[in-house]
């Protein structure tokens, strides 16, 4: 069935559903749903190992996931209606899921495939600084940075703090004119930097509809680019993400949503979030139609996704979609560290590794210092992150969960610091877009470091 079709079905379910309100959906179907599903299929962790070495382990994770994204369903907060799939009709529609997409133009173009745990192939490096804040006259040279990365294989844009000289305000003239610059100015740095076809998730600058659906239209948004969209935690829609959806659809645009699990939410905490999340993507790719799958677990702390319990559930969790399914799935890094520091370049090790060895297919990142500091972004650390995730491919899961403890040991006890190092200008030659020798050599000397543990960089 056509999305074009699927979508028609969708809103219909969206308007006949069962009626719930928004908070007994919260409780009765989420949180007991997943607590219930936990005991049932008896989802318990090894706390030796962060990379999941338990193949019937991730096995539960899947049916638990499948049997209460069923139950559950997502709900429509406009209509105050449960759209529900039975557990036949989710099972039908992963089957005829992508299992394969072609990102970017010409030269350029990439393709995103799905991955084994242990596959040999490592996943695509989606280097970026993701919605981190820049100011508009660094935008260009910073994203050259990333794009001009051999190592970096897709790109999505900064944020940016201002347009025409104003604030920019959601659901305004301003947005929409601000999401039109991103473009504008991604496809003028992929040009600088010799990838004009390079593949771009987009539109970062779009929180509502209005700025998404005009800067993603197809006269000036090529048809490589991906159309991103989030849902609301935990798995729900409404009017506005439906105009997003029913826009791309009708663009035939590649679909690329994410939805990102609260951890110690309504999920609790590291067994819950493992189904949680991995109904999360089922939900994406058999509700929202979606040709690859995205989400950004943060803390609710350090609001990073590199600690222990993060990367342990992220990996049961991308090892069961990846055993059971062949959807395609992506990550956000969001270290604590920023640009100019050694624990950057540790979380990049951990959660590179993790990745790599999960079966995931794309990891976007790394969005340094957590995302918030304006300017606190370099191409290096994605050239980095791509480097260790490469030579992942080449080791087993054991070896690579030794890696990760290493890694993880090296930051672990910091991660309440606020090491968020240096801006962009600080660390680079900003006229000729290259690193600087202070940056470069704390790079390699990490790099040789990491090397003797046994990962071949």
């Amino acid at each position: 069935m056509k999305n074009t079709t699927k979508i028609f079905d969708l809103f219909e379910r969206s308007l006949t559903g069962p009626i719930m309100t928004e908070k007994d959906f919260d409780m009765k179907c989420v949180s007991v749903g997943i607590a219930k599903a936990v005991k049932k299929y008896d989802i318990t962790f090894d706390d030796k190992h962060i990379i999941n070495q338990d193949d019937a382990l991730a096995d539960r994770v899947w049916e638990a996931a499948v049997e209460f994204l069923a139950e559950c369903g997502v709900y429509h907060q406009d209509t105050s209606r449960i759209i529900k799939f039975s557990r036949q009709e989710i099972e039908d529609a992963l089957r005829d899921a992508p299992s394969e997409v072609r990102l970017g133009n010409g030269t350029d173009t990439v393709v995103e495939r799905w991955r084994s745990v242990d596959d040999e192939r490592p996943p695509l490096n989606a280097g970026s600084p993701v919605g981190t804040p820049i100011a508009n006259k660094y935008f260009v040279p910073v994203m050259q940075s990333y794009i001009k990365e051999p190592m970096v294989d897709v790109t999505t844009g900064a944020t940016l703090e201002t347009v025409g000289g104003m604030e920019i305000r959601t659901r305004s003239a301003l947005e929409i004119l601000a999401a039109w610059e991103e473009v504008q100015l991604i496809k003028h740095a992929a040009q600088m930097a010799g990838r004009p076809g390079m593949p771009y998730i987009g539109v970062q600058m779009s929180v509502s509809d209005v700025g998404h659906i005009s800067a993603a239209g197809r006269g000036d948004y090529p048809s490589g680019y991906t159309h991103t969209l989030g849902i609301i935690s935990e798995l729900k829609s409404n009017n506005e993400i439906f105009n997003k959806l029913a826009h791309s659809i009708m663009q035939g645009g590649i679909i690329d949503p994410y939805a990102n699990p609260i951890y110690g939410g309504l999920g609790g905490g590291k067994e819950g979030q493992a189904v949680l999340l991995t109904a999360e993507m089922i939900a994406l790719s058999v509700f929202f139609m979606s040709a690859c799958n995205g989400s950004s677990p943060t803390h609710p702390v350090f609001f990073n996704d590199t600690t222990k319990d993060l990367l342990m559930y992220q990996s049961l969790s991308y090892q069961a979609i990846a055993r059971n399914s062949h959807i395609l799935t992506n990550l956000t890094l969001t270290p604590v560290g920023g640009p100019g520091t050694k624990k950057l370049l540790y979380e990049c090790v951990a959660f590179g590794t993790m990745c790599s060895k999960s079966g995931l297919t794309r990891v976007l990142g790394p969005r340094s210092a957590t995302g918030v500091i304006s300017g606190h972004m370099t191409g290096l650390e994605a050239r980095f992150h791509g480097e260790v995730m490469h030579a992942a491919t080449k080791i087993d899961r054991v070896a690579a969960d030794k890696i990760v403890k290493k890694a993880l040991s090296m930051y672990e006890d910091k991660m309440g610091e606020h090491e968020f190092g240096k801006p962009f200008w600080e660390l680079y030659d900003v006229e000729k877009v290259t690193p600087n020798k202070e940056w470069l050599d704390m790079y390699q000397e990490v790099k040789e470091e990491v090397a003797g543990w046994g990962l071949p960089l």
